[in-house]
């Protein structure tokens, strides 16, 4: 069978509402007034699809959604970009993640949500083999935060997109169940692209150093492994060689909402066309520029020609991986 989809985006979905400039000493008076007000689709698969699809590739989103309102929200926005949503399950017994997120005046976002939303309810079963059978690569977007799915369920998932020929990937949240590598240890003998947060990687590893960090981690059949660094770039590493690469980014960011799906999408877009780790960052880091720029997870996301330009503009060349 012939595939229809570059890429499937599993994991969560929300529609959020943003408020920006927000004081930190909210909680300790009656009221504030706020610089700013946004409201749009987000959630880890979401951000990631509408990135992979305004670099051009071939998405279909698979996530969990309610029969509400907010759900034709982010469903319109999706299919806006060219992303698939004939695979998002859709149902009556649990809403529509969405949170409220709080953007203080260094960019960093506070979130508020409210339990049993769809997202809580995404399993395994939803990513069919019908879906599988139909794309070149799932990039599961948000370990951690699936109740349903982390665990052997997500180890199984996997296990089925590698038999069928898929390259695959994982993004991961931070685990507030406090179960890290019990959640996607099983996945990750399944997995080509790891690239946690310093912060999650440290907690997997037990250490914040970057070179143990890296040793911990090889003992899985990665193609390859990265920590964000936040402000200090990002570190990849085929576990061969490593690069440790800058930010693109300069200044304060207006909001960090979605700046970590933007990358893994760049990343992951550019491995999928053939470029070599240290190019493919590198475009990752141009998408998640994109974002940090504006509020929102993904409404600023760019296009391959604006990252192309940026990308250019920071003489930066970009390489193919050798056959």
């Amino acid at each position: 069978m012939s595939e229809q989809f570059d890429v499937i985006c599993a994991g969560i979905a929300t529609w959020d509402t943003l408020f920006t400039g927000v004081d930190k000493d909210l909680m300790e008076i009656d009221g504030i007034l706020a610089k700013g007000y946004f409201a749009a689709s987000g959630g880890d698969a979401v951000n990631a699809a509408v990135s992979m699809a305004r670099l051009g590739m071939k998405t279909a989103v698979c996530a969990a959604l309610g029969k509400d309102s907010a759900a034709v929200l982010v469903k319109n926005e999706l299919q806006a970009d060219g992303v698939n949503c004939s695979y998002l399950y859709e149902s009556a017994d649990f809403h529509t993640a969405s949170p409220v997120l709080l953007i203080d005046e260094k960019g960093e976002r506070h979130i508020i949500r409210v339990p049993d939303n769809g997202n809580q309810f995404f399993r395994e079963e939803m990513v069919s083999d019908e879906l599988l059978e139909k794309a070149g690569h799932l990039h599961l977007a948000s370990a951690n935060v699936l109740r349903s799915l982390d665990g052997e369920g997500l180890a199984r998932l996997f296990a089925r997109a590698k038999n069928k020929g898929l390259t695959t990937s994982l993004d991961a949240s931070y685990d507030r169940s406090g179960n890290w590598m019990k959640n996607i240890e099983g996945a990750l003998y399944h997995c080509d692209i790891f690239i946690p947060s310093l912060q999650e990687a440290s907690i997997y590893a037990g250490t914040e150093d970057l070179k143990e960090i890296c040793a911990f981690f090889s003992r899985f059949p990665l193609q390859v492994f990265g920590v964000k660094l936040g402000e200090k770039g990002v570190l990849v590493t085929d576990f061969k060689e490593t690069w440790k690469l800058p930010t693109l980014y300069r200044g304060m960011p207006v909001d960090t909402t979605g700046a970590g799906d933007a990358f893994l999408a760049g990343f992951v877009s550019a491995w999928l066309n053939g470029y070599d780790i240290p190019s493919s960052a590198y475009i990752g880091s141009a998408q998640s520029y994109s974002v940090l720029g504006a509020p929102g997870a993904n409404r600023s996301a760019g296009t391959w020609e604006d990252a192309m330009r940026l990308l250019e503009n920071n003489h930066i060349i970009l390489r193919r991986r050798s056959s």
